[in-house]
């Protein structure tokens, strides 16, 4: 059974910031990197499944999603960007993908997704989408919210096969401190408690122990991992000298992974605790910085492990196998995102899905989906089943691959290709190509320009295989979500998106890209953060201004963001600089909708430091009562424990070091000679 920690599979993740890499690196250099990382034979004493990495088949599930869970059954639940300004939860069961729904407000995250295709999450109840309560759902009852009387919000983190619920809840109505609890039908939520002022539930096991972190009590004491028990309450899983810590993941033996530091650098090393031989770390000093995120029954345990600041790599661990580093540090960069009970582990590697097992070490997922479109790309394997399946983003969003034949489901679509000049009035030629493993369907397509208007797709097809194509030009300046919809004739039915930015102005700067997010750069109680604080992100981008104006934002500009949950659109832009492949733009803007929002968002395209693309976004708010600022996301803090990033954000220490995250650029206007 798979089910066995936070959502009955392996899929809760930390709130480590981890960085992934870029999201759509040269095709030639990754697939190099993979193949000089397998090992010609697996270590001897590794752990991990001897089977094959086999071929699978492609099912389209998003083409804006956040982030998937991934049950037994191979059923997907995730969080995607709504065609307005938040975030939706949706659900494949094996055959549709329906909306959750939310319990008043606009918007709903998944948090985690169990066996019984039961989901624990947050979702907001007012209209103006500030308030998140947790929640459980599940077909038979839908969306209930589990938020008890007088508290003023909740989130919803973790959820085991038995139902129950784990997560965070405010103490008091307002912006009280958030305190781990834990739900379950009878009980209700019940407050785990805190070593001193807030804590949060990551992970639960079938046994109902809970695992997270909490602040204090001692001066200095930024977070420490903790463990809960019906019997034994609150108990701290490190000594009195971890300057911060935090449990991640917890399996059905009470194995609990994590990280924690013990200096004042916040160094973070990876642990593992046991309940008969207490914690001990796992061979990753003296790193800059190492978590463990997962650990399977079997006792195989991933993370992340960074030699420097900037470039992580992702390891394997086992008692008899010890550490195995993915890729070479310093020269590639990679991420384990999963393990299943299998011993199979998936990631990326220096921008390219990867599965790994012990006897074929680590395969390019690209080069195991023969029945795509040869445009289609592979980038990060999110989350893998105990039955083979794997959840995984690429340039067309979230995908659910198949290891076994899969008939009587939706076309696969290419991402969409333009040509043509970005500038109002143009006649735009879009064009994507798509596949069908039920041959004799036949297919409509309708386009959606983003501007109210649609028109019907001109589709040629033979044999399985298609193109759709379409023309449009806009009126205004802008930026535009082109969107493009296949039907074929058994009612099945997929979507491809791409951002596009138009300008009318003499002389423009514009540009638009993906990056990787960490996942503690969504701040935990900055009062829209749900269960996507806790989690790594895939994020977009879109810009365009007037360069030809006197004034920053005096003639046409327009910014948006999408990334862990949060739907920025400018309103305002008051800063603009252009310095060869680097901008930076800031100004006000919504969240979510909701108004009066800073952001700061800066790009770098060809980074001469070897390091590639780069991407910083910053958003935040002022406090109405105390003025303070509050900041709601940053990417440009140092890898740390998320409980020592937000309590030093609180003392105004935060983000000092100004790294970026990893991304993909793309200049026009004055910055290059085409979109």
């Amino acid at each position: 059974m798979q089910a066995r920690n936070t959502s009955g599979m392996l899929h809760r993740a930390g709130r480590k910031p981890w960085l992934l890499r870029p999201l759509a690196a040269a095709a030639a250099a990754s697939v190099a990197a993979i193949a000089a990382a397998a090992p010609a034979t697996a270590p001897a004493s590794a752990s991990g499944s001897t089977a094959p990495i086999p071929n699978y088949r492609v099912i389209q599930l998003s083409p804006a999603s956040a982030f998937a869970e991934i049950n037994v059954k191979g059923q997907v639940a995730f969080t995607e960007f709504s065609a307005g300004t938040g975030t939706r939860a949706k659900f494949y069961d094996g055959h549709t993908v329906r909306d959750l729904g939310t319990l008043g407000g606009p918007n709903a995250d998944v948090g985690a997704l169990n066996d019984y295709g039961q989901i624990a999450g947050s979702a907001t109840v007012d209209a103006a989408g500030e308030v998140y309560h947790a929640y459980r759902w599940s077909k038979a009852s839908g969306m209930v919210d589990l938020n008890p009387p007088g508290s003023g919000r909740s989130f919803g983190n973790a959820i085991n096969n038995r139902g129950w619920v784990a997560g965070a809840v405010a103490t008091a109505p307002g912006r009280s401190p958030l305190h781990a609890f834990r739900w379950t039908p009878a009980s209700g939520v019940v407050d785990l408690g805190s070593f001193g002022n807030a804590s949060s539930a990551n992970a639960l096991n079938e046994a109902g122990t809970v695992v997270g972190y909490s602040e204090g009590p001692e001066l200095g004491i930024l977070g420490r991992a903790f463990r809960w028990t019906e019997a034994g309450g609150l108990q701290s899983l490190v000594s009195i000298s971890s300057v911060a810590s935090e449990g991640l993941d917890i399996n059905e033996a009470g194995k609990i992974v994590g990280s924690a530091s013990f200096d004042a650098s916040l160094s973070g090393q990876a642990f593992l605790w046991t309940p008969g031989g207490g914690l001990q770390k796992i061979g990753t000093e003296p790193s800059y910085l190492a978590f463990a995120q997962r650990i399977s029954e079997k006792g195989l345990v991933t993370g992340q492990y960074y030699d420097a600041p900037v470039e992580p790599n992702g390891f394997i661990w086992s008692r008899d196998g010890g550490l195995q580093l993915i890729g070479t540090p310093g020269t590639d960069v990679s991420n384990t995102g999963d393990v299943n009970n299998l011993g199979q582990v998936v990631g990326s590697l220096n921008g390219r899905a990867f599965a790994w097992t012990r006897t074929a070490g680590v395969v390019d997922l690209n080069t195991r989906i023969p029945g795509a479109p040869p445009e289609l790309e592979l980038w990060q394997a999110q989350a893998v089943s105990d039955n083979g399946s794997i959840a995984a983003v690429g340039n067309t969003g979230l995908v659910l691959l198949v290891p076994s034949a899969a008939y009587h489901q939706a076309p696969v679509a290419a991402p969409i290709k333009l040509t043509g000049p970005t500038r109002v009035n143009s006649l735009l030629s879009f064009s994507s190509s798509f596949r069908d493993v039920d041959l004799r369907d036949t297919h409509k397509a309708t386009w959606t320009w983003g501007d109210g208007t649609t028109s019907a797709g001109i589709v040629s097809q033979a044999a399985g295989s298609g193109n759709v194509s379409g023309q449009h030009a806009w009126r205004k300046t802008g930026i535009y979500t082109v969107r493009l919809d296949i039907l074929d004739s058994g009612g099945k039915r997929t979507a491809v998106e791409r951002k596009l930015t138009i300008c009318g102005c003499s002389s423009a700067v514009t540009g638009q890209g993906s990056f990787f997010s960490p996942a503690a750069a969504r701040k935990a109680d900055s009062g829209l953060a749900g269960s996507m604080a806790a989690r790594h992100a895939t994020g977009s981008f879109a810009f365009v201004a007037d360069a030809s104006s006197a004034r920053p934002g005096a003639g046409p500009a327009a910014v948006e963001v999408n990334v862990a949950g949060l739907a920025l659109r400018s309103t305002t832009i008051d800063a603009l600089a252009v310095n060869g492949k680097r901008v930076q733009v800031s100004g006000v803007g919504t969240v979510n909708g909701k108004a009066n929002y800073r952001f700061t968002l800066g790009t770098v395209a060809d980074g001469k430091s070897g390091l590639g693309d780069r991407v910083r976004v910053r958003i935040s708010h002022f406090e109405p009562g105390t003025k303070a600022e509050v900041v709601d996301y940053d990417n440009g803090a140092s890898p740390a424990s998320s409980a020592a990033q937000n309590s030093a954000a609180q003392a105004g220490t935060g983000g000092a070091s100004g790294l970026h995250a990893d991304g993909s650029v793309i200049f026009g206007g004055t910055l290059s000679q085409s979109q």
